[in-house]
């Protein structure tokens, strides 16, 4: 199924994919992937390293990568805590 997307969509994706498989890609490649993404279908697109970062930066406060300076959180049982 053939799906329209945008220069957001396919670089949040790439850096979806990156981080799930553990994969070290600079921004540069990142960006430089998006175009090429996207010259395929003989579309010319504009993204750059600081457009990744941007988009990185995003992703980790929206706790969709990484880990979030803010997020300090645990699970535990909290039946289980004895006072």
């Amino acid at each position: 199924m053939m799906t329209k997307l945008n220069v957001s969509i396919v670089s949040r994706t790439l850096i979806q994919k990156a981080y799930d498989n553990n994969v070290t890609i600079s921004n540069e490649d990142l960006a430089k992937k998006v175009i090429e993404i996207f010259a395929q279908h003989d579309v010319e697109v504009k993204t750059s390293a600081a457009c990744i970062a941007w988009y990185k930066s995003k992703m980790r406060k929206a706790g969709l990568i990484g880990q979030s300076a803010s997020a300090k959180s645990i699970e535990v049982d909290l039946d289980s805590i004895e006072l």
